[in-house]
């Protein structure tokens, strides 16, 4: 699933418990354009500001920031790295599964063994999704 559809999952399920877009963003702490502008992919929206709306939609928002966080540096070895380092605690505590049932996210990478674990991911993810 695409960052942008995952992440507009997780403004939807805010959504349900604050009534609007613009009561979400007051809530935390945003104006209703940075909503808006994270919504139609306009500017990224960062990890701890996932966190904070998933803290909204009664989500664990310290699986989303992680989440969050890796996906943001997907692709580089940066991500790599993060991948390697918090793999294992994202696997455990399931943070890489999307929140809001979204499926997991794919992370390109050069670190031996890491296709591995994201077929284990999306093994996970799938039989949690059912």
């Amino acid at each position: 699933m695409k960052h942008l559809e995952s992440l507009n999952l997780l403004i939807d399920k805010a959504k349900e418990i604050s009534g609007s877009d613009y009561k979400l963003a007051k809530m935390t702490g945003h104006t209703p354009q940075q909503i808006s502008d994270w919504r139609h992919g306009r500017k990224p929206c960062p990890p701890e500001d996932q966190a904070l709306i998933a803290g909204v939609a009664g989500l664990n928002p310290e699986q989303v920031a992680l989440r969050a966080l890796v996906e943001k540096h997907e692709g580089t070895a940066k991500g790599d790295r993060l991948m390697k380092v918090l793999g294992k605690a994202l696997l455990a505590t399931g943070g890489v599964i999307a929140s809001a049932g979204a499926s997991a996210t794919v992370i390109s990478s050069t670190i031996p063994g890491a296709t591995r674990l994201v077929d284990l991911i999306r093994e996970i993810t799938q039989c949690a999704l059912c």
